[in-house]
């Protein structure tokens, strides 16, 4: 079995601030700074599925949780989403959409997103509730796709406190999925990028984990995903905890 760990087992070894991000007024994320020289040390070394497990109760607390420049253990991800041109053999709009609309990935369990490298192209937009509501109220209304409201609403609700942009540099990323926070995230392309469709272009994967994905829809989010970074012992171990959890 995987060796616990906990926040506090974190906080004493690294650097962490609290509510660097703003969203609706309401204070939320914690980023661990981990030093270089623990890299390859316990836990920093670990699965993003221990991340998700152990610290799940910081995650709803906090909303976000980030381990800026921690280098990537890709063990077991779901997908790695690279730029949408760079996945033109598939059919998931995961993959191949420049612009997502709001939602959460697998309520009430949180994701994890890694990346190893710079992000060019795109990021990671999140938001509140109420931005997610607008959002699904103006779509409605007026019809209008995906990219043209990302055109439309990003830069206005950063501007005015709604939401925030992540997953473009290096580091792990966790989530919330849940009521705890009522965070909404989508996929966004810069707004000089989105009408370049017909070129390909390079970018970091930006590689996801969850426990549901992995376990029931892992080879449907992307059909070229491959049996490498694959380890049937954790995968079992994580289908013991869900199971687990289904009985309490």
């Amino acid at each position: 079995m995987r060796k616990p760990f906990s926040l506090q087992d974190i906080v004493a070894e690294c650097e962490v601030e609290e509510g660097h991000y703003q969203i609706d007024g309401k204070s939320l994320g914690l980023k661990i700074c981990v030093p270089e020289a623990l890299y390859t040390h316990f836990p920093f070394q670990q699965s993003a599925y221990d991340f998700l497990q152990f610290l799940r109760s910081s995650i709803f607390d906090y909303g976000i949780v980030e381990f800026p420049n921690l280098p990537l253990n890709p063990l077991n991800y779901t997908l790695a989403q690279r730029d949408p041109s760079e996945h033109n053999y598939s059919q998931n709009p995961f993959l191949t959409g420049r612009c997502q609309s709001p939602h959460q990935d697998t309520p009430p369990y949180p994701t994890a997103f890694w990346l190893d490298g710079l992000r060019q192209y795109s990021a990671t937009w999140v938001m509140s509730q109420s931005m997610q509501q607008h959002y699904q109220q103006l779509q409605s209304a007026t019809q209008a796709s995906d990219n043209a409201l990302h055109q439309r609403l990003v830069q206005q609700s950063l501007a005015q406190g709604q939401a925030i942009l992540v997953n473009h540099t290096p580091g792990l990323l966790l989530i919330d999925n849940s009521s705890a926070q009522n965070l909404y995230h989508a996929r966004t392309t810069k707004l000089d990028h989105l009408d370049n469709f017909c070129k390909l272009r390079h970018d970091s994967p930006l590689y996801a984990f969850n426990e549901i994905g992995l376990m029931h829809y892992i080879d449907q989010l992307d059909e070229r995903r491959g049996q490498q970074h694959r380890d049937s012992t954790l995968s079992a171990e994580i289908l013991t905890f869900m199971r687990r959890e289904s009985l309490t």
